[in-house]
Protein backbone atom coordinates (compact mmCIF):
# COMPACT_ATOMS: atom_id res chain seq x y z
CA UNK A 1 0.00 0.00 0.00
CA UNK A 2 1.25 3.63 -0.52
CA UNK A 3 -0.13 6.50 1.36
CA UNK A 4 -1.00 9.53 -0.99
CA UNK A 5 -1.58 13.27 0.77
CA UNK A 6 -4.95 14.71 -0.53
CA UNK A 7 -4.86 18.47 0.29
CA UNK A 8 -7.53 21.12 0.18
CA UNK A 9 -6.76 23.83 -1.26
CA UNK A 10 -8.14 26.91 0.75
CA UNK A 11 -9.41 24.67 2.98
CA UNK A 12 -11.64 26.98 4.61
CA UNK A 13 -13.82 27.50 1.67
CA UNK A 14 -13.18 27.85 -1.96
CA UNK A 15 -14.72 30.24 -2.58
CA UNK A 16 -14.70 31.92 1.30
CA UNK A 17 -17.75 34.66 1.19
CA UNK A 18 -17.25 37.68 1.19
CA UNK A 19 -16.50 38.38 5.22
CA UNK A 20 -15.95 34.98 6.29
CA UNK A 21 -14.64 36.28 9.37
CA UNK A 22 -16.39 38.38 11.72
CA UNK A 23 -15.07 39.09 15.29
CA UNK A 24 -17.72 41.19 16.53
CA UNK A 25 -20.65 39.74 15.17
CA UNK A 26 -19.27 35.93 16.22
CA UNK A 27 -19.94 34.78 12.56
CA UNK A 28 -17.21 32.46 11.31
CA UNK A 29 -16.64 29.98 8.36
CA UNK A 30 -16.04 26.35 8.98
CA UNK A 31 -12.61 25.20 8.93
CA UNK A 32 -11.64 21.58 9.12
CA UNK A 33 -10.09 19.89 11.97
CA UNK A 34 -9.37 16.54 10.91
CA UNK A 35 -8.36 16.02 7.70
CA UNK A 36 -7.62 11.48 7.26
CA UNK A 37 -5.83 10.92 3.69
CA UNK A 38 -6.71 7.80 1.36
CA UNK A 39 -4.39 4.73 1.79
CA UNK A 40 -4.16 3.91 -1.92
CA UNK A 41 -3.52 0.08 -3.18
CA UNK A 42 -0.09 0.06 -5.51
CA UNK A 43 -2.73 -0.14 -8.90
CA UNK A 44 -4.11 3.30 -8.27
CA UNK A 45 -1.36 5.52 -7.71
CA UNK A 46 -1.22 5.81 -12.26
CA UNK A 47 -4.62 6.96 -11.77
CA UNK A 48 -4.04 9.27 -8.66
CA UNK A 49 -0.95 11.16 -9.86
CA UNK A 50 -2.10 14.35 -10.35
CA UNK A 51 -5.58 13.31 -10.34
CA UNK A 52 -8.05 16.66 -8.89
CA UNK A 53 -11.66 16.34 -7.30
CA UNK A 54 -13.92 18.83 -6.28
CA UNK A 55 -15.74 17.68 -3.28
CA UNK A 56 -18.22 19.75 -1.96
CA UNK A 57 -18.95 19.34 1.86
CA UNK A 58 -22.18 19.93 4.23
CA UNK A 59 -21.27 20.48 7.17
CA UNK A 60 -23.41 20.00 10.81
CA UNK A 61 -23.32 22.25 13.34
CA UNK A 62 -21.62 19.05 15.64
CA UNK A 63 -18.69 18.86 12.90
CA UNK A 64 -19.83 16.40 10.94
CA UNK A 65 -19.94 15.73 7.39
CA UNK A 66 -22.14 14.60 3.86
CA UNK A 67 -19.79 15.14 1.24
CA UNK A 68 -20.18 14.17 -2.66
CA UNK A 69 -17.86 14.84 -5.59
CA UNK A 70 -19.17 17.67 -7.80
CA UNK A 71 -16.07 16.72 -10.02
CA UNK A 72 -14.57 13.37 -9.73
CA UNK A 73 -11.68 11.90 -10.98
CA UNK A 74 -11.88 9.47 -14.11
CA UNK A 75 -11.61 6.55 -11.91
CA UNK A 76 -14.44 5.19 -10.47
CA UNK A 77 -12.78 2.74 -7.80
CA UNK A 78 -10.28 6.38 -6.89
CA UNK A 79 -13.65 8.42 -6.84
CA UNK A 80 -14.90 5.52 -4.32
CA UNK A 81 -11.97 5.66 -1.72
CA UNK A 82 -11.79 9.46 -1.68
CA UNK A 83 -15.29 9.62 -0.87
CA UNK A 84 -15.13 6.65 2.09
CA UNK A 85 -11.93 8.85 3.31
CA UNK A 86 -13.69 12.27 3.01
CA UNK A 87 -16.40 10.94 4.73
CA UNK A 88 -14.34 10.98 8.35
CA UNK A 89 -12.94 14.36 7.95
CA UNK A 90 -14.13 16.18 11.20
CA UNK A 91 -14.45 20.41 11.02
CA UNK A 92 -15.27 23.14 13.27
CA UNK A 93 -18.74 24.31 12.59
CA UNK A 94 -19.47 27.88 10.86
CA UNK A 95 -20.79 30.37 13.74
CA UNK A 96 -22.85 32.80 13.53
CA UNK A 97 -24.06 35.09 16.59
CA UNK A 98 -22.02 32.96 18.37
CA UNK A 99 -23.90 29.71 17.89
CA UNK A 100 -22.39 26.34 15.51
CA UNK A 101 -24.76 26.18 11.88
CA UNK A 102 -24.77 24.44 8.85
CA UNK A 103 -22.76 25.44 6.29
CA UNK A 104 -21.33 24.20 2.42
CA UNK A 105 -17.79 24.35 1.41
CA UNK A 106 -16.59 23.00 -2.17
CA UNK A 107 -12.90 21.89 -1.89
CA UNK A 108 -10.45 20.89 -4.27
CA UNK A 109 -8.87 17.75 -3.63
CA UNK A 110 -5.67 16.82 -5.18
CA UNK A 111 -2.90 13.95 -4.58
CA UNK A 112 0.56 14.30 -3.92
CA UNK A 113 2.39 10.31 -4.80
CA UNK A 114 5.44 9.84 -3.13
Amino acid sequence: MTTAHASAENASATPAPAGSTSAASGDTTAHPLSQPLPVLPDDLREYAYQAIALARFTIHPDGSVDVALVKPTQNPRLNQLLLETLRNWHFFPAMKQGHPVASEQDIRVHFNIE
